[in-house]
C-alpha cells in the first residue's frame, strides 16, 4: 500500500469515523414512535372548570451559539443559536409560567456568557405574581431561576416538582430542596389548571415532561423541553449527537428518539398544534415558522442564525436593542 493510502486510510480511522459518530450518527434504528394521545390531552385540557390562558408571551434571557450537530444529530458544524427561555401562559385566574431562565451565575457555570439581567428581571417579577410555575424538566438552565429567586421562599408553594425532579434539582441548588413543595405525582396526564395539562415524558431526563396548553380560543400548543430541543429535532426524526447524549448531557437515547418520532407523528397529523421547541431561539423568533408569541426581549440575529426550515429570515431586534445580541 502506498504511503498516501495509507495515510488517508489513518486520517479515516483517527478522525472520520469518531467524528461520524460523535455528530452524525442519526440513526434511530427500530426504536417505535411512542404514542402521543392527542384526543386524551384535549379531554383533560378541560378537567379543571375555568378560564383558559389567552395569551403566550416569552423571555428570552440567554443565548449561546453551537454546532448544529451538537442539538441535531447530523446537523453540520454551522453554529445555531441556542436560547434559555421561560414563558408566561397569561390567564384570568392568575398566570403560568413554564420554566424559570437562570441567574448569571448558573450561566457562567454553564458556559454561557450571552445573559440579559433585564429579561431575567422580568421572568422573577413573572414567578412572583404567578399562580404555579412549572417545568419541563429539572436541568439548571430549566429550573435555575426559580431556585435562585431571591423570593424562593414565597414562590416555592406555586412550582409543580415530579419526584423524579428532585436528584437533579438536589445538583443544582441542594440548600432549596427542603423548601419545595410536596412533588406531585400523577400516571400519564394530569391537568394542574383550565387548558394546561402535563404529560410524562422520560427519557432526556428522568423527571421529563411535556406540556399541552390550550387557549381560550382554541389554539393549541404543546411544549415539548428538551426532548426536542430544535425543530429539526423533529422536521428531521433525529435526536441529538451522541456527543451529548451520550457524553455531555446523557440521557435514555432509545426513550428520546422514540418520543422524537411520536412528535413527529403527531405533528403531522395535527397541523394547527404547534409543538414549542425548548431552545431554538431563531425558530423562536422566525416570521414564518415561530409560534407568534409576544416577547420584549428580541435578540439581533445574523444570517447564520437563519432557520434551516424556514424560508425567510428571523425577525430582528430594532437598532439600539439593550437586550440584542451583539
Amino acid at each position: 500500500m502506498k504511503l498516501w493510502n495509507r495515510i488517508i486510510l489513518l486520517f479515516v480511522l483517527l478522525v472520520a469515523i469518531p467524528y461520524y459518530w460523535l455528530l452524525v450518527d442519526a440513526r434511530t434504528g427500530s426504536v417505535p414512535a411512542k404514542p402521543i394521545d392527542i384526543v386524551a390531552l384535549r379531554r383533560a385540557a378541560q378537567d379543571v372548570p375555568g378560564q383558559k390562558p389567552v395569551a403566550i408571551e416569552y423571555a428570552a434571557v440567554a443565548a449561546r451559539r453551537a454546532p448544529g450537530a451538537a442539538l441535531v444529530a447530523g446537523g453540520g458544524l454551522k453554529r445555531d443559536l441556542i436560547g434559555i427561555v421561560a414563558y408566561r401562559l397569561v390567564s384570568p385566574g392568575g398566570d403560568i409560567l413554564i420554566d424559570s431562565g437562570l441567574s448569571q451565575a448558573q450561566a457562567h457555570d454553564m458556559g454561557i456568557d450571552l445573559w440579559k439581567g433585564p429579561a431575567q428581571a422580568r421572568v422573577n417579577g413573572w414567578m412572583d405574581s404567578a399562580r404555579l410555575i412549572l417545568f419541563t424538566h429539572e436541568h439548571p438552565d430549566h429550573v435555575g431561576g426559580f431556585l435562585a429567586s431571591p423570593h424562593f421562599a414565597r414562590i416555592a408553594p406555586k412550582a409543580v416538582i415530579l419526584p423524579e425532579m428532585i436528584a437533579g434539582i438536589k445538583e443544582v441548588a441542594a440548600s432549596r430542596v427542603a423548601g419545595l413543595p410536596k412533588p406531585l405525582h400523577y400516571g400519564e396526564y394530569a391537568a394542574v389548571a383550565p387548558g394546561v395539562v402535563l404529560m410524562r415524558t422520560p427519557g432526556h431526563t428522568p423527571g421529563s415532561q411535556m406540556i399541552f396548553v390550550q387557549l381560550q380560543d382554541g389554539r393549541e400548543y404543546l411544549f415539548t423541553g428538551d426532548t426536542a430541543s430544535m425543530a429539526r429535532n423533529v422536521g428531521w426524526v433525529r435526536p441529538r449527537s451522541h456527543l451529548v447524549s451520550d457524553w455531555i448531557a446523557p440521557e435514555d437515547r432509545g426513550a428520546t428518539i422514540g418520543w422524537i418520532k411520536g412528535l413527529s407523528d403527531l405533528a403531522r397529523r395535527n397541523p394547527r398544534l404547534t409543538l414549542v421547541y425548548s431552545h431554538d431561539l431563531a425558530w423562536l423568533q422566525s416570521g414564518r415558522r415561530g409560534p407568534g408569541f409576544h416577547t420584549d426581549f428580541l435578540w439581533t440575529t445574523t444570517p447564520e442564525d437563519r432557520d434551516p426550515l424556514d424560508e425567510e429570515t428571523p425577525a430582528a431586534a430594532p437598532a439600539g436593542n439593550a437586550n440584542a445580541i451583539k
